[in-house]
Parts: C-alpha cells; sequence; structure tokens
C-alpha cells in the first residue's frame, strides 16, 4: 500500500473520531452548564431568602421611623400647647402680682403709719411700717422682734462681741 493510502485511512478515521466525541463533548459541556445554572440558581434562592429578610427589617425600621416621626410631632404639638398655656398662665400671674402690688400701695397710701413718697410708695427709711412675715415674731429682713425696730441685741452675733469685751 501506498503511504498515500495510510495518510487517507488515519484522516478518515481521525474524522471519524472528531465526529464521535464533539457531541459528547458538548453534552458534557451543556450538563456542566445545566449544573452550574443550577448552583447559581440555589445560590439566588438563598439569596432571595436574605433579600426578602432585609426588606422586612427596613420595612420595620420605616415603620418605626414613621412612628416616631409622629410621636415627635404630638409631643412638639403638646410642647406648642404646653408653651402657650405657660404664656397664658405668666400673664396671669403677671396681672395678680400687678393687682398684688396695687392693693400693697393702696395699703400703704391708706396706712396713717406708713410714709410714702410722691408715688404713693412707701418710704424706704420708714422703719415702724415694714410688713411681718415670720411667724417668729420678726421683721421682713429677719432681723429684730416683730416690733418693727433695730435693737442692738437683735443684730446676729453681737452678744459675742458684747461678753468679751465685758471681759477685757
Amino acid at each position: 500500500m501506498d503511504p498515500i493510502w495510510w495518510w487517507v485511512i488515519a484522516a478518515v478515521v481521525l474524522i471519524a473520531l472528531v465526529l464521535l466525541l464533539v457531541p459528547q463533548m458538548r453534552r458534557r459541556q451543556q450538563e456542566s452548564r445545566r449544573q452550574e445554572a443550577g448552583e447559581i440558581r440555589e445560590e439566588a434562592q438563598e439569596h432571595s431568602r436574605v433579600v426578602r429578610e432585609r426588606e422586612a427589617h427596613a420595612a420595620e425600621a420605616e415603620a418605626k421611623a414613621a412612628q416616631a416621626r409622629a410621636e415627635a410631632e404630638q409631643k412638639l404639638a403638646e410642647a406648642e400647647k404646653l408653651e402657650t398655656e405657660g404664656a397664658r398662665r405668666g400673664e396671669t400671674a403677671a396681672a395678680a402680682r400687678s393687682e398684688y402690688d396695687e392693693k400693697l400701695q393702696r395699703a400703704d397710701e391708706i396706712d396713717p403709719d406708713v410714709d410714702v413718697d410722691g408715688d404713693g410708695r412707701r418710704d424706704r427709711d420708714d422703719v415702724a411700717g415694714r410688713d411681718r412675715d415670720d411667724v417668729a415674731g420678726r421683721d421682713r429682713d429677719g432681723v429684730g422682734d416683730g416690733d418693727g425696730r433695730i435693737d442692738r441685741d437683735d443684730l446676729p452675733g453681737r452678744h459675742e462681741r458684747d461678753d468679751v469685751r465685758r471681759d477685757v
């Protein structure tokens, strides 16, 4: 046989092998891709659960934020209401203070024992007309025995100094 025939037989066998192996390789490649696609789908399913959990947490956080925002708005409304009420009460208190001061001024004007200046206010040098508000009988400034006069014995620490001077 001629060597050319050997080459032709070898080429035909080689072509037959290639024609037989190519479909098997394609099937293996397709099977490999199917497995890879299945693994990717499983990962996607797993990732889908994680995504749903994260979405649920995000929705919960948004709900909490909305609730906190509503509570903050309610607190703000309550604060504004209290602020308004405080201002109203402040005005009422100022009016009551003004009325109180007017009554005291009127009482000072009527009282013959109280010296008043030209504005109808009590003269600061007037000691006899001081208000007494201490149950122990002290004057308004906390000194004295309630008679409106400051005696030598009424001053704090006075007795100790007198005793020292007597001993000398």
